[in-house]
């Protein structure tokens, strides 16, 4: 007996001698296999660029004061040093202040991007005004009511802090109104909305970076007035294309059924106020949601479906498709498609974001440059901080950006290790094979989304892979390829026959929604992430996304060190609004 116990202690003692010495050797092997994946990796370096942009934003949101304007200056001073160390070829100072400049940059972008705004929100609540204001859009809610964006021309009373562009609830007029018409109104307004709890979404924020000042609502009939001035060329403009995009929405809504047709217009206008609560609790459940709002997905299969038809109509003609290049030309007009789909489906920040993405691999295309990369990606990512910087914070830009560096990463791992076949796969095995794709793609996008979906809702759907799985072939090929068609159809009067497919496509969808959302534990809820927790995980997505050597697989330790402070985190026990009226415990 004991020297079985004396056996045992000295097995004990050599499993863990060797264990320390392995770790040892590996800390002493770690700098070497750095080293060997900085060099491996050069080429790559310059796609963190974005990243640390958006590091610098994040200084800046993240500060509990508004900077001055002056220590925007900063960024210059920043890339002078920079081309300094540049210019004198020393490595590592050099990498060091081009992360420098780049976090300077895009504090300094924050910073002078807040101070344009120029938009003076309210601060309390008013009493009942007299509002005549222009409608700059329209959109229908829930509870028969109508949500209005106006540009205010006057209030009587005048308020002490004047607003320029407010939005208003309102009961849904019995005299049909537009975009562009100007009206009366009593209304009363107040300050925007504060977020929930501490370090939740804030969307005053969101309207405040979108030119809104303040909130409202009114119960008093909307009355339309003649024009008190003449309007500008810009909004000529923007009035054309806000009337044909409620026309669009109209007759999208006449031509289908009642639950399909505000789901059509959310897919080709953006406009989902009519969406019934059972759908939209249903698509949220079954984390088919981002669905109903115009982003990458809806321009991807809008501009590359246009520019794949061209192509395909060029190459029915031999002539024209083996003398010109048609593939440039189809680009180009695949372009201008898309750029009509913007405007019509609204322009909203998110969709704006996801036209620039698609404009960058566009344009590669017709510079002979391979349209989907991972440099795409941090081009178009790069020039969305740049023209607006508080997208950085932004759910969507978030998590969009994530699924698509996820998707490119892993078609670039998966390409450097494929075998080619040694005959063409059949029928079934391509079948087979797309299947494959469809789910891994879903559980990649949702994977990658998932510490965003946690963070900013604070729920997580567990069946949302195999609802993406289903649905996004219904999407790809049968949605949005007929609401395309029915849009160009439009102007004939023959948009009938793809509506009623797309009807069809979106209820079948919908069949899948409330069967998804029907199982059991279909949502999750968890707790508030720190953001702490958030800022490990993108970092070490980012190490393992960018990175092609063998060192990017060092980013699994961050990752795993922000989950388990985000399981770690404590929550706290009573919440108290700002005015003190409500109490959460």
């Amino acid at each position: 007996m004991g020297e079985a116990v004396n056996q045992g202690e000295t097995l004990h003692r050599w499993y863990w001698r060797d264990a320390v010495s392995l770790a040892r050797s590996a800390v002493l092997a770690l700098p070497a296999f750095i080293a060997a994946g900085w060099v491996a990796d050069a080429l790559r370096r310059g796609l963190f660029i974005p990243a640390f942009l958006g590091a610098g934003i994040g200084v800046y949101f993240a500060l509990p004061f508004e900077p001055q304007l002056a220590i925007a200056w900063i960024a210059p001073m920043a890339i002078g040093a920079w081309l300094l160390a540049a210019a004198m070829d020393v490595e590592v100072p050099r990498v060091a202040l081009a992360c420098v400049a780049a976090c300077s940059v895009g504090l300094s972008l924050a910073i002078v991007r807040t101070h344009n705004i120029g938009t003076a929100p309210l601060t309390g609540e008013t009493r009942l005004l007299t509002i005549t204001a222009r409608i700059e859009r329209s959109e229908p809610a829930d509870n028969k009511r109508t949500r209005l964006w106006l540009s205010v021309f006057k209030t009587a009373p005048a308020l002490p802090q004047p607003q320029q562009r407010i939005r208003v609830s309102v009961n849904r007029p019995s005299e049909p109104i537009a975009p562009g018409d100007w009206i009366e109104m009593r209304a009363r307004l107040r300050q925007l909305p504060s977020p929930v709890a501490p370090g939740a979404y804030d969307f005053g924020r969101k309207l405040w970076f979108e030119g809104i000042g303040a909130v409202g609502f009114s119960l008093s009939p909307v009355k339309r007035i003649t024009a008190p001035r003449e309007l500008t060329a810009s909004e000529q403009f923007s009035d054309v294309v806000n009337r044909l995009r409620r026309t669009v929405s109209d007759r999208i809504i006449a031509a289908t059924s009642p639950r399909a047709g505000p789901i059509a217009a959310a897919f080709l206008t953006g406009e989902r106020g009519q969406i019934s609560d059972e759908d939209n609790e249903a698509m949220r459940d079954s984390s088919l949601a981002h669905l109903l709002s115009i982003s990458g997905l809806h321009m991807a299969l809008a501009g590359f479906g246009f520019f794949a038809a061209l192509r395909l109509i060029f190459a029915l003609v031999p002539r024209i498709s083996l003398n010109y290049p048609v593939k440039k030309w189809a680009a180009a007009a695949a372009l201008v498609a898309s750029a009509g789909y913007l405007l019509l489906s609204g322009a909203s920040v998110p969709t704006q974001r996801s036209f620039v993405m698609i404009a960058v691999a566009l344009v590669a295309i017709i510079f002979d440059r391979t349209a989907l990369s991972m440099r795409t990606v941090a081009i178009a990512a790069a020039v969305v901080l740049v023209l607006t910087p508080e997208a950085w914070i932004d759910p969507s830009f978030q998590m969009s950006f994530a699924a698509v560096v996820a998707l490119i990463a892993a078609y670039e791992w998966w390409t450097a290790r494929k075998i080619p076949d040694a005959e063409p796969p059949g029928i079934l095995a391509r079948a087979g094979r797309m299947l494959a794709a469809a789910a891994a793609t879903s559980m990649i996008a949702g994977l990658a989304t998932a510490p965003f979906a946690a963070f900013h809702f604070n729920r997580f759907s567990d069946y949302g892979v195999a609802a993406n799985v289903i649905v996004t072939p219904i999407v790809s090929f049968i949605i949005m390829p007929a609401g395309v068609l029915a849009l160009l159809l439009m102007p004939f009067g023959l948009e009938a026959l793809p509506l009623a497919v797309m009807g069809e496509g979106i209820d079948w969808m919908l069949v899948v929604a409330h069967w998804v959302a029907s199982w059991p534990g279909a949502t999750q809820s968890v707790g508030a992430w720190p953001i702490e927790s958030l800022a490990l995980v993108v970092a070490g997505g980012l190490w393992i996304a960018i990175w092609q050597a063998s060192w990017r697989w060092l980013g699994a330790l961050p990752i795993l060190a922000g989950l388990i402070a985000a399981f770690w985190s404590s929550q706290p026990d009573l919440l108290i609004t700002a005015d003190g009226d409500n109490v959460a415990v």
